[in-house]
């Protein structure tokens, strides 16, 4: 996985970004498969898990907070720019909405070109692509090494979009000339 996540860096684009760093093995890994702890960002929400990250990894910037919030963090931490957004969020049960903010504004934090790392325990594609169909969802493959496996997606944006997403922070689909707008 660490593998993955560094191979879908925009070299140049800034440190890595990981939402939902729980303990930090992911963490780790990225660490060990050779991205230098000051390009990592984390941020957890659990406050512990945030004490427990700082210790065990150091040199990596921890953020305490909501990833699902992500343009608040964003700006009270004054993140510019990432090469890559990995994410151990639980795609599968946040509400779609929530989870098209999140990715929209992970999206907006980096380069054209910029790919989301998003594992699950899960089969199938953790995003629903109905809700969001502006991301293209490749799968890359499962890592039976982790306990359980991890299934491993990578998305990013299609060219579908106008201007990527919308100010407002929710997807934008696009429409024929003279076509009333998606809802």
């Amino acid at each position: 996985m660490a593998q993955t996540v560094l191979a879908a860096a925009i070299p140049g684009g800034g440190p890595v970004l990981e939402l939902g760093a729980g303990t930090g093995p992911v963490t780790k890994a990225l660490i060990d498969a050779g991205c230098p702890p000051d390009q990592i960002i984390v941020v957890e929400q659990d406050r512990d898990l945030c004490r427990t990250l700082e210790r065990r990894l150091t040199g990596v910037r921890v953020l305490q907070g909501n990833a699902l919030a992500m343009g608040d963090i964003r700006q009270r931490a004054q993140i510019r720019s990432v090469s890559v957004v990995l994410s151990g969020l639980p795609m599968r049960i946040i509400a779609p909405v929530a989870a098209a903010r999140c990715y929209t504004a992970a999206f907006a934090l980096m380069p054209p070109g910029g790919s989301i790392i998003q594992y699950t325990y899960g089969f199938r594609s953790p995003v629903d692509a109905e809700e969001m169909p502006e991301l293209q969802a490749t799968f890359v493959g499962r890592e039976l090494r982790n306990v359980p496996p991890m299934g491993i997606w990578s998305y990013r944006l299609t060219r579908g979009l106008v201007n990527g997403h919308a100010r407002s922070g929710e997807w934008t689909r696009r429409t024929a000339p003279g076509a009333a707008p998606a809802p």
